[in-house]
């Protein structure tokens, strides 16, 4: 599954493109331009805007391809899928792709000049194209025998910000997700789940009436659940996921209370049989011993017993 993300941000096209082709990131072999030599990129968009005169308003289009890192996926297969979303969604518009290589799950920065090199316009890039964007990602991934999303996503694309503290690693917005998959394991309701965020610091405000939780951090930050860029944090499917716990415990409950009943109804029926057994068993040696020598013959024969066996047995 591939998941696309907008950096929204005011960074300069330069700033932009030397921060996703730095060395420590990626290497040249990942590092492509369309329309436009890679290691010459801002010099050559810069040449289309003047050509234009579109200097002014925004200078780039920023965003990531982002890879589930259960997927069996190369680096060089990331840049070749990559590659292939560049060259079919911005024909005419130069494109610099990077694909990292710092970071545990895959991705591919694409930065797109605002203005096509064709016909002299600006990038008009809407909602519906974003869909379309991502419906080709997932077209894409199912070629490449990767795992695709068929949904739209309901959580906000992230910020320059957000993802630069990700990858630095001090991100209280990550934190805080981490924290929220430690009270969701050890949580079996959302009383459990107010309780261990509470003991971890958080403030945690969920209402029938709000269509969002919102945390509030030990640090004083506030953040819904949509801003969490995660869609298995939203209201709706957290309540989901406990209401789905909450039966799994209770279905175990029950059964090992089924269990423990059979144990205890075994348990007596066993104690039951023996004493049966046993009451057997001394009113059958108070009937024997008061039998003649012959009666007592005559009573093994009767339960087929030989007078061999009888004269071996102690009487």
């Amino acid at each position: 599954m591939a998941i696309i993300k907008f950096i929204n941000n005011k960074n300069s096209l330069k700033k932009t493109i030397d921060y996703i082709c730095k060395e420590e990131k990626t290497n040249n072999k990942l590092i492509t331009g369309k329309d436009c030599t890679s290691e010459n990129a801002y010099e050559e968009m810069m040449t289309v805007k003047n050509m234009y005169g579109k200097l002014g308003g925004r200078e780039k289009l920023h965003f990531i391809q982002s890879f589930n890192p259960e997927d069996n996926l190369t680096y060089e297969t990331a840049h070749e899928i990559a590659i292939k979303m560049a060259n079919e969604f911005f024909n005419g518009f130069q494109v610099v792709v990077a694909t990292h290589q710092d970071t545990e799950h895959i991705h591919s920065h694409f930065v797109v000049n605002s203005v096509n090199f064709e016909t002299g316009k600006k990038i008009q890039f809407s909602q519906k194209d974003l869909e379309r964007l991502k419906q080709y990602s997932n077209k894409l991934c199912m070629q490449y025998g990767l795992s695709v999303t068929q949904e739209s996503s309901k959580v906000d694309d992230i910020k320059i910000n957000e993802y630069k503290a990700k990858q630095k690693g001090i991100s209280w917005k990550e934190t805080l997700e981490k924290n929220i998959d430690l009270a969701m394991e050890k949580a079996t309701n959302k009383h459990e789940f107010f309780k261990i965020m509470n003991s971890l610091g958080y403030k945690v405000t969920w209402t029938k009436e709000r269509k969002n939780i919102t945390y509030t951090t030990p640090s004083g930050y506030k953040c819904r659940d949509r801003k969490l860029h995660n869609e298995k944090y939203l209201k709706e499917n957290m309540e989901k996921y406990f209401k789905e716990k909450s039966i799994t415990k209770i279905k175990g409950v029950k059964k090992q209370q089924e269990t423990q009943r059979y144990i205890n109804i075994s348990s007596s029926l066993a104690s039951i049989i023996q004493q049966f057994k046993q009451n057997n068993q001394n009113e059958y040696e108070k009937n024997l011993s008061s039998l003649s020598d012959s009666a007592k013959k005559q009573y093994w024969m009767e339960n087929h017993y030989s007078l061999e066996q009888e004269d071996d047995m102690e009487l």
